[in-house]
Protein backbone atom coordinates (compact mmCIF):
# COMPACT_ATOMS: atom_id res chain seq x y z
CA UNK A 1 0.00 0.00 0.00
CA UNK A 2 2.56 1.99 0.82
CA UNK A 3 4.75 1.95 -2.65
CA UNK A 4 1.32 2.06 -4.62
CA UNK A 5 0.74 5.36 -2.91
CA UNK A 6 4.10 6.72 -3.27
CA UNK A 7 3.33 5.85 -6.95
CA UNK A 8 0.66 7.60 -7.65
CA UNK A 9 2.49 10.94 -5.48
CA UNK A 10 4.91 11.13 -8.28
CA UNK A 11 2.38 10.55 -10.82
CA UNK A 12 0.36 13.32 -9.35
CA UNK A 13 3.01 15.64 -9.05
CA UNK A 14 4.93 14.87 -12.82
CA UNK A 15 1.33 15.39 -13.88
CA UNK A 16 0.53 18.89 -12.16
CA UNK A 17 4.02 20.41 -13.79
CA UNK A 18 3.07 18.96 -16.93
CA UNK A 19 -0.37 20.24 -16.88
CA UNK A 20 0.76 23.21 -16.17
CA UNK A 21 2.94 23.20 -19.37
CA UNK A 22 0.05 21.86 -21.66
CA UNK A 23 -2.13 24.78 -20.44
CA UNK A 24 0.42 27.37 -21.10
CA UNK A 25 0.82 25.75 -24.61
CA UNK A 26 -3.35 25.52 -25.58
CA UNK A 27 -3.88 28.56 -24.26
CA UNK A 28 -1.26 30.39 -26.18
CA UNK A 29 -2.47 28.34 -29.06
CA UNK A 30 -6.33 28.94 -28.50
CA UNK A 31 -7.04 31.80 -26.23
CA UNK A 32 -3.73 34.16 -26.25
CA UNK A 33 -5.50 37.00 -25.75
CA UNK A 34 -7.53 35.84 -22.36
CA UNK A 35 -5.85 36.56 -18.76
CA UNK A 36 -6.44 34.55 -15.33
CA UNK A 37 -6.85 35.47 -11.87
CA UNK A 38 -5.78 33.41 -9.10
CA UNK A 39 -8.27 30.64 -9.10
CA UNK A 40 -6.16 29.55 -12.17
CA UNK A 41 -3.49 28.54 -9.93
CA UNK A 42 -5.75 25.69 -8.69
CA UNK A 43 -6.99 23.95 -12.31
CA UNK A 44 -3.82 22.47 -12.98
CA UNK A 45 -4.13 20.69 -9.04
CA UNK A 46 -7.45 19.79 -9.62
CA UNK A 47 -7.05 18.14 -13.12
CA UNK A 48 -3.91 15.97 -12.10
CA UNK A 49 -6.39 14.63 -8.85
CA UNK A 50 -8.98 14.02 -11.10
CA UNK A 51 -6.36 11.58 -13.77
CA UNK A 52 -5.27 10.17 -10.62
CA UNK A 53 -8.63 8.76 -10.42
CA UNK A 54 -7.95 6.27 -13.41
CA UNK A 55 -4.64 5.90 -11.76
CA UNK A 56 -6.40 4.25 -8.45
CA UNK A 57 -8.93 2.08 -9.94
CA UNK A 58 -6.97 0.58 -12.30
CA UNK A 59 -4.40 -0.26 -10.22
CA UNK A 60 -3.28 -4.33 -9.94
CA UNK A 61 -0.75 -5.61 -7.01
CA UNK A 62 -0.38 -9.02 -9.32
CA UNK A 63 2.11 -8.60 -12.30
CA UNK A 64 0.03 -7.98 -15.49
CA UNK A 65 1.60 -9.14 -19.36
CA UNK A 66 1.81 -6.43 -21.59
CA UNK A 67 -1.34 -6.94 -23.34
CA UNK A 68 -3.14 -6.22 -19.93
CA UNK A 69 -0.73 -3.29 -19.39
CA UNK A 70 -1.33 -1.64 -22.52
CA UNK A 71 -5.07 -2.38 -22.51
CA UNK A 72 -5.65 -0.81 -18.88
CA UNK A 73 -3.52 2.43 -20.00
CA UNK A 74 -5.75 2.71 -23.20
CA UNK A 75 -8.72 2.71 -20.84
CA UNK A 76 -7.13 5.13 -18.31
CA UNK A 77 -6.02 7.53 -21.13
CA UNK A 78 -9.67 7.55 -22.54
CA UNK A 79 -10.93 8.04 -18.59
CA UNK A 80 -8.72 10.65 -18.55
CA UNK A 81 -9.47 12.49 -21.52
CA UNK A 82 -13.34 11.82 -20.72
CA UNK A 83 -12.79 13.51 -17.54
CA UNK A 84 -10.94 16.63 -18.16
CA UNK A 85 -13.30 17.23 -21.21
CA UNK A 86 -16.27 17.26 -19.19
CA UNK A 87 -14.75 19.33 -16.63
CA UNK A 88 -13.68 21.66 -18.75
CA UNK A 89 -16.55 22.25 -21.72
CA UNK A 90 -19.32 20.17 -19.86
CA UNK A 91 -22.65 21.77 -19.90
CA UNK A 92 -20.80 24.67 -22.46
CA UNK A 93 -22.55 24.94 -26.68
CA UNK A 94 -20.04 23.02 -28.77
CA UNK A 95 -19.15 24.76 -31.73
CA UNK A 96 -16.39 24.99 -34.21
CA UNK A 97 -14.11 27.07 -32.05
CA UNK A 98 -15.31 24.69 -28.56
CA UNK A 99 -14.93 21.58 -30.74
CA UNK A 100 -11.36 22.74 -31.85
CA UNK A 101 -10.02 23.59 -28.31
CA UNK A 102 -11.16 20.38 -26.81
CA UNK A 103 -9.41 18.26 -29.76
CA UNK A 104 -6.56 20.71 -28.48
CA UNK A 105 -6.98 19.89 -25.00
CA UNK A 106 -7.41 15.68 -25.92
CA UNK A 107 -4.04 16.08 -28.16
CA UNK A 108 -2.12 17.33 -24.84
CA UNK A 109 -4.05 15.36 -22.34
CA UNK A 110 -2.30 12.08 -24.99
CA UNK A 111 1.05 13.88 -24.82
CA UNK A 112 1.46 14.58 -21.08
CA UNK A 113 0.12 11.05 -20.59
CA UNK A 114 2.80 9.62 -22.37
CA UNK A 115 5.07 12.08 -21.07
CA UNK A 116 4.24 11.11 -17.56
CA UNK A 117 5.09 7.16 -18.10
CA UNK A 118 7.84 7.70 -20.07
CA UNK A 119 9.32 9.87 -17.32
CA UNK A 120 8.14 7.14 -14.55
CA UNK A 121 9.64 4.68 -16.99
CA UNK A 122 13.26 6.07 -16.56
CA UNK A 123 13.07 6.84 -12.88
CA UNK A 124 12.27 3.59 -12.69
CA UNK A 125 15.08 2.40 -15.02
CA UNK A 126 17.41 4.26 -13.06
CA UNK A 127 16.48 2.95 -10.22
CA UNK A 128 17.03 -0.19 -11.18
CA UNK A 129 20.38 0.22 -12.82
CA UNK A 130 21.36 1.85 -9.21
CA UNK A 131 20.31 -1.04 -7.27
CA UNK A 132 21.98 -3.96 -10.08
CA UNK A 133 25.44 -1.99 -9.73
CA UNK A 134 25.14 -2.39 -5.25
CA UNK A 135 23.94 -5.58 -5.79
CA UNK A 136 27.12 -6.61 -8.14
CA UNK A 137 28.83 -4.51 -5.97
CA UNK A 138 27.67 -6.79 -2.90
CA UNK A 139 28.18 -9.65 -4.80
CA UNK A 140 31.98 -8.73 -5.53
CA UNK A 141 32.74 -8.00 -1.61
CA UNK A 142 31.35 -11.19 -0.34
CA UNK A 143 33.16 -13.39 -2.74
CA UNK A 144 36.30 -12.42 -2.23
Amino acid sequence: MKDQVKEIAGSYFISVTLINIAIFATGMLFRPEQTFGYEAFIWPLLFGLLTVIPTIIMYSKKELTVRQLLFRKAIQLLLDIVIVITAIFGGKEMNASTAAAAAGVSVSIIIVFVAVHVIEWLLARRTAKELTEELAAFQKRNSA
